[in-house]
C-alpha cells in the first residue's frame, strides 16, 4: 500500500478511491501477466470502485505506526482522503515485475477516474471479484465477429432478436446456471492457463445481464478474453433468468482498430 501511495501522491486526483483502483489493477494485472498477485488480497465490489477487503484496518495500522499520514482535502467539490507515506516502501520486498507494474498502473490512472473492469461491472455489491476475471475483455464484437455470429446463429436456430434488450451491467442482478453444448477438454489440455481462463469465463456468464454484448439480429452473446494471445471468444445464449448455454469457445484474434476508421 505504501508503494502504490507513493506513486500516486503527485496525482492531483489521488484519493481513497484512486488508491483502491490502483491496488486492484496492480494485483489483477500482475496475476494475469505473471501468474501471481502482488499482495494476494481479496477484492470486492464497492459502489465507486473495487477495493481490497480489510483495507481500512491496514491503512489505520500504517497511520498508527507512523509509517503514513492521512490527509483530508477538497478537490473539485469533493473530499479526498489521501494516504501519504512517511517512509518509503521496502523495495527489496518486491520483485522487479511488481515494481514495474505498480509504476505503470499509477501512470495510467493519472488524471483518470473510470473503472472499465468487467469483473467489477458484473459483481454484486460486496461480492468478491475473482482474480480469474482479469482475463476478461470489455471489447465489443468487431465486423468479422458479427459475420461469424450471423452464420453461427443460423446454424443453431438462434437467429432473431429474442425479446427486449437490457442495458448492460447494472440494475437487478441475476445468477444463472451455465450449461455447455461444446467440449472444453482440448482447450484445457492445450490453451495456456486454461483452467483459470475458463473459470473466469464461467464466473462472468453466471452473472451476465441480458442484452449486454448481444449480437444484433441473433440471440447470441459474445464474451472475449484479452490474454493469453490468441484470445478466446465464447458464444452463448441466455435462455431465461436462470440459465446460460455455451455453444462455442474458440480462439480469436486480439482486438485491433478497424482499418477504415469506423471502429
Amino acid at each position: 500500500m505504501l508503494l502504490v501511495a507513493e506513486h500516486l501522491r503527485s496525482d492531483p486526483s489521488y484519493g481513497a478511491t484512486k488508491l483502491n483502483k490502483a491496488l486492484f489493477f496492480a494485483d489483477h494485472l500482475h496475476y494475469k501477466r505473471h501468474g501471481a498477485a502482488i499482495s494476494g488480497a481479496a477484492y470486492e465490489r464497492l459502489p465507486r470502485a473495487p477495493a481490497p477487503r480489510g483495507l481500512l484496518a491496514v491503512r489505520q495500522g500504517l497511520v498508527d505506526r507512523g509509517d503514513a499520514t492521512l490527509e483530508t482535502r477538497g478537490y473539485l467539490g469533493y473530499l479526498q482522503h489521501r494516504l501519504l507515506p512517511v517512509r518509503p516502501a521496502r523495495q527489496e520486498d518486491f520483485r522487479e515485475t511488481e515494481l514495474t507494474l505498480v509504476a505503470e498502473v499509477a501512470d495510467t490512472l493519472r488524471g483518470h477516474s473510470h473503472t472499465g473492469v468487467l469483473g467489477w461491472q458484473l459483481a454484486s455489491e460486496r461480492e468478491e471479484i475473482p482474480y480469474e476475471s482479469a482475463f476478461l475483455s470489455t471489447s465489443t464484437p468487431n465486423r468479422a465477429e458479427l459475420d461469424r455470429a450471423a452464420l453461427l446463429a443460423a446454424d443453431l436456430g438462434l437467429a432473431g432478436d429474442g425479446g427486449p434488450r437490457r442495458r448492460g451491467p447494472g440494475g437487478e442482478r441475476v445468477r444463472r446456471d451455465v450449461a455447455y453444448e461444446c467440449a472444453t477438454d482440448d482447450l484445457r489440455g492445450s490453451y495456456p492457463r486454461a483452467p483459470e481462463v475458463l473459470a473466469g469465463i464461467a464466473w462472468a456468464l453466471a452473472r451476465w445481464p441480458d442484452g449486454f454484448h448481444r449480437i444484433p439480429g441473433t440471440r447470441l452473446h459474445l464474451l472475449k478474453t484479452e490474454w493469453p494471445v490468441p484470445a478466446l471468444g465464447t458464444w452463448f445464449s441466455l435462455e431465461d433468468e436462470s440459465r446460460c448455454t455455451v455453444w462455442v469457445i474458440e480462439e480469436i484474434l486480439p482486438y485491433v482498430p478497424e482499418e477504415d476508421g469506423t471502429d
